[in-house]
């Protein structure tokens, strides 16, 4: 497997030591008014670790757990990358249903909770492999004993670190195993390109069990040597609040909570010089919004990273410096990654033509848990097929039009929802906007546009006025919804079109 770090460290353990005797003293972790310096968190960590061995876990044995964005929640998963044990985070929001599949299909041997959070939980009985049901307790770590360093370590670069079990919107969750060696180089992507150091402070405003939250903010803050601070839930005036008093420098948030930020509340009354980058991915980012975000705040350096859950996070970054014409661009592949743009038939499409990407590199996972057939369905010759489409231009950069299963197929004539979401996000009269298919017994497809707006639906004639100047006749919209309440998101804050697609049958409005 090519490797960009020849002198890496060999496990992701062996970089949160080395961070911890380069910066004892540094903040590692800010949780309300809980501050942990790096050594304090190796001391908290060490504790728990003797832990897990008291209990016969073991390299390779599972262990599930359970925690809001927490301290405790860190402290897990660092014992976890210490011994070997494969921490597989579960999601506060998921149902206890939805937990006690991915309990049983891990073949979990414990799981470590927040008390609080008990209720989501199935009963021990219900769990086939469950040997141990733990609730963290936090008065174990009031007067942790300082104890050394020890650099040994026995975990290895190909040895898997974390189960991520997927949201599951389009069927069953899958579970992709994430190694040491994925994490470690998408860390040094992220840090590599954005010039991140020991001095950042980045929010954790995003599920910790999501990927861009685990390893955007988590890992690679403790790759940097910089500081996590915590946020249990996302509220916009909250987390200008916290990125004010913090002096937040770099974090990575959906579209969506951009957008939040913008229309309810006024960016301008918070000091926010401290913010250098603010990096976007999990979907794409509406023209509009990163324009008005611009105008905003000129100091922030919009970045966008596109990635997912199989490729570890980044699969390409944007450059911090850009031309203006490639805003909608999602940046260039990573350092040693390697991307295609694939037909139908799987052959390579030219320069600038749409295909679906297909992604290789060292970050990409190599499979899925316990899935043999998803995996060999989905990793092909060290690619994985994404299911994403788009093009690449002449100079390398990526451009993101769809979905595979969103693009509209309107008499023949293909659609990308992307470029009607954008040109509509242009407008001050949109705040969110979803185009869908809809089924047409002639066309086979037509085009569904939803809009969450404080305006009223009188808007409609200049919105088709938009539409009518900019897009070919066959992009028109052939149906307008309004709504006056958010578009349904999933845990992860994206949007959720199957369950629009369903809401809206036989709703349009002309």
């Amino acid at each position: 497997m090519v490797s960009v770090l020849n002198n890496r460290p060999k496990s992701v353990w062996q970089i949160f030591l080395n961070n911890t005797i380069k910066y004892p003293n540094n903040i590692a972790v800010v949780d309300n008014n809980k501050k942990i310096t790096y050594k304090e968190l190796y001391n908290f960590v060490h504790n728990k670790s003797k832990y897990l061995i008291e209990l016969g876990l073991k390299k390779g044995d599972r262990a599930c757990v359970l925690f809001e964005n927490s301290w405790p929640l860190i402290i897990c998963f660092l014992a976890g990358l210490k011994e070997g044990v494969i921490i597989v985070p579960l999601n506060p929001k998921s149902t206890l249903i939805e937990n006690e599949r991915i309990i049983n299909n891990c073949s979990a041997k414990a799981v470590f909770f927040d008390k609080n959070l008990e209720v989501n939980l199935p009963s021990f009985k219900s769990l086939k492999s469950i040997q141990y049901f733990k609730y963290f307790n936090e008065n174990k770590y009031i007067n942790v004993i300082d104890v050394p360093i020890h650099k040994k370590c026995s975990v290895k670069e190909e040895e898997i670190a974390f189960i991520l079990y997927t949201s599951g919107t389009t069927g069953l969750p899958k579970g992709a195993m994430i190694t040491n060696f994925n994490i470690i180089h998408s860390c040094f992507h992220f840090q590599n390109t954005l010039k991140l150091s020991e001095k950042d402070k980045s929010i954790l405003a995003v599920p910790a069990t999501h990927i861009t939250g685990l390893v955007a903010h988590v890992m690679t803050m403790l790759y940097v040597g910089g500081s996590l601070i915590l946020m249990k839930s996302f509220k916009v005036k909250e987390f200008l609040t916290l990125a004010e008093k913090e002096k937040l420098s770099y974090l990575i948030m959906v579209p969506a909570m951009y957008n939040l930020c913008l229309h309810r509340e006024d960016l301008r009354k918070y000091n926010l010089l401290n913010w250098r980058i603010g990096g976007f991915g999990g979907a794409p980012m509406p023209v509009g919004t990163i324009k008005k975000l611009k105008q905003t705040i000129p100091s922030l350096l919009l970045i966008n990273a596109y990635g997912s859950t199989e490729t570890c996070s980044p699969a390409t970054i944007m450059p911090l410096k850009y031309k203006k014409n490639l805003i909608a661009s999602v940046g260039r592949v990573v350092e040693a990654g390697k991307i295609l743009i694939m037909n139908e038939k799987g052959y390579e499409v030219a320069t600038g033509q749409p295909g679906e990407l297909w992604i290789s590199g060292p970050m990409v996972i190599p499979g899925y848990w316990n899935d043999a057939s998803r995996t060999k369905k989905e990793f092909v010759s060290g690619f994985w097929k994404s299911g994403d489409i788009g093009y690449v231009d002449n100079e390398g950069y990526i451009f993101i039009l769809d979905r595979k299963k969103d693009v509209i197929n309107r008499g023949g004539y293909k659609i990308y929802s992307s470029e009607i979401e954008n040109l509509l996000s242009l407008s001050d009269l949109v705040i969110e906007t979803a185009v869908l298919p809809c089924e047409d017994s002639i066309l086979g497809e037509k085009i569904h546009v939803v809009i969450y707006t404080k305006e009223d639906s009188k808007i409609i004639d200049q919105l088709k006025s938009i539409c009518t100047k900019t897009l070919a006749e066959y992009k028109q919209p052939d149906y307008w919804t309004f709504l006056n309440k958010e578009l349904p998101k999933n845990k992860n804050g994206k949007v959720i079109k199957a369950q629009l697609i369903k809401e809206m049958s036989n709703k349009f409005k002309l």
